[in-house]
């Protein structure tokens, strides 16, 4: 990955269950590409430097460093579907135009507990895009096995490329035009950066230093 791209990464992953083994990818994306930790790992640790969790200055926090970003990468453990600011991580992204995947981390050995954990549910399966009758697109969740508008992005957004027109009242899942890997099965240590550059691609962008 050139250094460029490196800065155009934002990391979504299950900061208490998953933040050795997202550590353990980051670190090695930062060695290859050979830029400073603040621009390779943007992402989850963010939450640790708000005040509150649940206030307003998180939100603000990610959706500031998402607006410096080009892609976003879902780093996919056992429980990452259920957490809900994985869930606003994907929403703000899809909203800004970011390229976007999904990349399951679940069979890297934790370095503290040194095993690996369960295959969970992608989350991009669990964020989606609906078409209404005036042919504006919404942002939606799957809560509950049901489509709702997603309250934290009410705003109209465009229709990004990689996902194939739909029907009015129709909500398609991200899954539908968006690409899952596997870090282990896959090689993510020798290929993440390709995936990441498809993904930008794919979204319509393109780095530009």
């Amino acid at each position: 990955m050139t250094q460029g791209a490196g800065r155009s990464v934002f990391f979504s992953f299950d900061y208490e269950e998953d933040r050795n083994r997202a550590d353990a990818v980051v670190q090695l994306l930062r060695k290859q590409a050979a830029v400073p930790s603040e621009a390779s790992f943007a992402g989850s640790c963010l939450w640790q430097r708000a005040t509150d969790p649940s206030s307003e200055e998180v939100k603000r926090l990610v959706g500031e460093t998402i607006d410096r970003t080009l892609a976003t990468c879902v780093l996919v453990g056992a429980r990452s579907s259920e957490r809900e600011w994985i869930r606003y991580e994907i929403a703000q992204s899809l909203g800004r135009g970011n390229g976007l995947l999904a990349v399951r981390i679940n069979d890297i050995v934790d370095s503290g507990t040194r095993a690996a954990s369960s295959a969970g549910r992608n989350p991009l399966a669990y964020i989606g895009l609906g078409k209404s009758r005036d042919g504006e697109y919404f942002i939606f969740e799957n809560s509950n096995a049901q489509w709702i508008r997603y309250q934290d992005h009410p705003q109209p957004i465009a229709k990004p490329c990689y996902l194939p027109e739909m029907s009015v009242g129709y909500v398609q899942p991200l899954t539908v035009g968006l690409v899952e890997y596997d870090y282990v099965k896959q090689d993510g240590a020798g290929n993440l950066s390709a995936w990441i550059e498809r993904a930008i691609s794919s979204a319509g962008k393109r780095y530009q230093p």
